[in-house]
């Protein structure tokens, strides 16, 4: 019969000596009775092979009893921890629960193993722990995130820095236990190497502490239409995180920026303009200074009869001089000059337009003259669901189309670029004016007693 050593790791009780025993006389049956420690390692390996068996099983239980209840309940928060799996992540805890309770009555107390395997355990069931307490972090942001941010603040960030929190906390404590200290005495000498761990997690940080201000002042949230420059960044926000801001492109490529970009930088964020409803239309058009001239009664008539919507404004410019009434969206214009008559058409025409405000400001007005001509700038606000990309350029281009097409009615020329070789030399010598073609170089040697014209435009 085997005795217990003094030293033994297995207590003295009849369920231990029993196994003990077993172990014995099968070692005995192969020839290894007389291994020293053999009988105390495959002693240990059965009653932690045992312990894990019957703690994955009272974990499956839970976890199968939890997902019975939430079943049961049949409600979106039941089906947010389903889809999270909080119930498997924080029954974890119960592994090592389980296998702690297997080891005071399985080995000495004070044995060695025994205070290694506790050491193990306890670091074991603080990460459980941090896992759980990490998966209830993540279902409380889903549900502020889902019925609360309203805003859409991007709180992301602040989960990751939070999981990240629990994380440190988890670590300093278990290292504590590990080498038996005391886990302040670790945060103390963690002080020294504070600067160390700043250089290390500089982005970490930078990160962290642009999501706040993201945040707390309301410069972005999902959703959001932004365009960075310098950057390919010219769509919607997907996600905000401790690292990244997640941008969505017209052309659904994906472009990553780091949050201190947008803190350090500027950057224009369209949603102002969805919240009003208004986006801005502003078009200019160059126009031939050749082309405007005084409008004579004949003309105007004319153009009234043309248009029967000028009469208002026609009536009203001969009886009190000036028409303009004022306001966020008047009818400016003039009966003096062709463009005069002109400006006022478009402010009509823009005034009954159903996808463009009243309620901003609207105006077409006459720039100071470049060497391409004088600018007309068409200025208006596309209104309700013209804000959209598609339709907003629906009638941007609508605008752009009609002022080419009515321009002539009124004598305007729209200035383009010369091209089709448009320019001419005009021979003056000649009676009938007709277009000479320009000389070669040797050409114009041979004959230095004919003047050279600057070209003429075509009329």
């Amino acid at each position: 019969m085997h005795t217990l050593p003094t030293d033994s790791l297995i207590p003295s009780h009849a369920i231990a000596t029993g196994i003990l025993a077993f172990i014995h006389k099968m070692l005995d049956a192969i020839g290894l009775g007389d291994v020293r420690r053999l009988d105390d390692v495959l002693y240990s390996v059965v009653i932690l092979v045992v312990a894990l068996f019957v703690a994955m099983l009272v974990r499956r239980a839970a976890i199968a009893i939890v997902r019975r209840i939430l079943r049961m309940r049949n409600s979106q928060l039941a089906q947010q921890i389903i889809d999270l799996r909080i119930g498997t992540k924080c029954t974890h805890i119960l592994t090592p629960l389980v296998i702690m309770s297997f080891i005071p009555w399985a080995f000495q107390a004070d044995h060695a193993i025994h205070s290694i395997l506790i050491r193990i355990l306890v670091v074991w069931l603080y990460i459980a722990f941090a896992i759980g307490i990490n998966s209830l972090l993540s279902l409380i942001w889903l549900r502020f995130d889902n019925r609360e941010n309203e805003k859409k603040h991007p709180l992301r960030g602040l989960l990751i820095s939070a999981h990240g929190v629990v994380w440190v906390i988890t670590a300093i404590v278990s290292i504590g236990v590990v080498i038996q200290k005391d886990p302040l005495t670790l945060l103390t000498g963690m002080a020294a190497m504070s600067a160390a761990l700043l250089l290390i997690f500089k982005d970490s940080i930078l990160g962290f502490v642009s999501g706040i201000l993201l945040s707390q002042n309301d410069m972005i949230r999902v959703g959001d239409w932004i365009v960075v420059p310098n950057t390919p960044a010219n769509g919607s926000v997907e996600d905000v995180t401790l690292t990244v801001v997640k941008v969505r492109n017209w052309d659904n490529t994906l472009v990553m920026l780091p949050p201190y970009t947008l803190i350090s930088g500027s950057f224009q964020n369209y949603r102002g303009m969805f919240e009003i409803g208004r986006r801005l239309i502003e078009v200019n058009f160059l126009v031939d200074m050749s082309s405007i001239f005084n409008a004579d009664s004949a003309f105007i008539q004319r153009i009234v009869q043309k248009y029967p919507q000028m009469q208002s404004f026609v009536d009203d410019a001969l009886k009190n001089g000036q028409p303009f009434n004022g306001g966020t969206a008047p009818v400016n214009g003039s009966i003096e000059t062709n463009a005069g008559l002109f400006r006022a058409y478009l402010c009509e025409y823009l005034l009954k337009h159903p996808c463009i405000s009243s309620q901003e400001y609207l105006i077409v007005r006459i720039m100071p003259p470049t060497a391409q001509g004088a600018p007309l700038q068409v200025w208006c606000y596309a209104d309700g669901d013209a804000t959209s990309w598609v339709k907003y350029e629906s009638v941007r281009t609508q605008i752009i189309e009609h002022v080419v097409a009515t321009a002539p009615e009124f004598g305007i020329v729209i200035y383009n670029a010369p091209d089709r070789n448009t320019f001419e030399l005009k021979d003056p010598t000649s009676s009938q004016n007709a277009p000479a073609v320009a000389s070669s170089p040797s050409s114009a040697a041979a004959a230095p007693s004919q003047p050279s014209q600057p070209p003429v435009a075509n009329e």
